[in-house]
């Protein structure tokens, strides 16, 4: 969404925040209401969003944030120019303002992107925004211009799913899988994970398949909802994978059953059970060409890449995980 003359990335909506300017929502308010309690709160989490602009030759911007929550991983933000990391900072309580001036050593930079095809304009600005931490958007000021369509990637990749996909524990907000296997991908990333909150709800697959701005995407289905039976788990399962492969029958849809976790290290787990099973015939009964089982051990297959909760994936993880997808997905895209 526009914000002046900055682009939001992967932001459809702000709210108004106590103390001051805006949160960014990553879902409709009226749809984010329906959705369970952990997809609620981690809808005003900015994982995978970005502010986006270009700032003139000797001109200078200013945007100020600041964060509210505290996490395992610290608030920072990354700014980058295209491609190319220019700095990372710590989003604190206190108001924290990034000063972006133009691109330096520009024609270098134009000539390197050109020879080595990257997807994004070297003169755009991004300010990666913290992954797991809300964050209030106070302000916005300077010499800001709007991106430019061919400053940005050709396609877009949607990714939905659990706290692992939302980004969980990265250190760093490109450092998720979802935004590594973006970069792989050479794709603009909509990341649609919410921590704890992968509930697979009916509206959440209504709200993805009414969305035409994506070209392919991930689904990570199981983790959240390892409560269930698996027979409830298959019905919810198939329902949502319909609803948006129904809508999209012609667009590529990776469903990922779960990833290397605790339970697979524990010979007496007794959850998800049968859950991966599940996912594989769900999507064999579909039986739509265009929509793949990924298995999310292959995934991820060193055991040391998980945290010491050996749930969520730590930074080797996440890259592991994302060279492996974007493997999977090239291959079968012959990309």
């Amino acid at each position: 969404m526009r914000y002046g003359n900055a682009e939001l990335h992967n932001v459809v909506e702000l709210l108004p925040a106590e103390g001051g300017g805006q949160w960014l929502l990553r879902i409709p308010q009226a749809l984010r209401e329906t959705l369970n309690e952990w997809a609620n709160r981690n809808a005003a989490v900015p994982g995978g969003c970005e502010i986006r602009f270009n700032v003139p030759k000797d001109g200078k911007a200013k945007v100020t944030l600041a964060s509210d929550t505290e996490d395992a991983a610290p608030p920072m933000a990354e700014v980058f120019r295209g491609c190319f990391r220019e700095r990372a900072m710590i989003v604190g309580k206190e108001p924290t303002t990034i000063e972006v001036g133009p691109l330096g050593s520009a024609e270098i930079f134009e000539r390197i992107a050109g020879e080595h095809h990257l997807a994004f304009d070297s003169h755009l600005v991004r300010i990666l925004l913290p992954a797991l931490h809300r964050v209030r958007l106070l302000g916005i000021e300077g010499d800001v211009q709007p991106p430019r369509p061919e400053q940005l990637p050709r396609r877009r990749y949607l990714a939905y799913g659990s706290s692992i996909t939302h980004g969980s524990t990265a250190t760093r907000p490109s450092g998720t899988y979802a935004m590594q296997t973006a970069k792989w991908m050479q794709a603009d990333l909509i990341n649609l994970g919410f921590g704890g909150g992968a509930h697979l709800e009916e509206g959440m697959a209504q709200y993805i398949a009414g969305r035409d701005d994506w070209d392919f995407a991930t689904l990570e289905l199981g983790i959240n909802v390892g409560d269930s039976p698996a027979e409830k788990f298959a019905q919810a399962a198939r329902r949502f994978l319909e609803i948006v492969v129904n809508a999209h029958p012609k667009k590529w849809i990776f469903c990922i059953d779960m990833f290397t976790f605790y339970g697979d290290l524990m010979a007496d787990y007794q959850g998800h059970v049968g859950f991966r099973q599940v996912v594989r015939d769900v999507v064999a009964a579909i039986g739509a060409p265009r929509l793949v089982h990924v298995d999310g051990q292959a995934m991820l297959q060193e055991v040391p890449g998980l945290t010491c909760d050996l749930i969520h994936p730590a930074d080797d993880g996440m890259y592991e995980m994302a060279w492996r997808l974007a493997d999977v997905m090239g291959e079968r895209m012959g990309w």
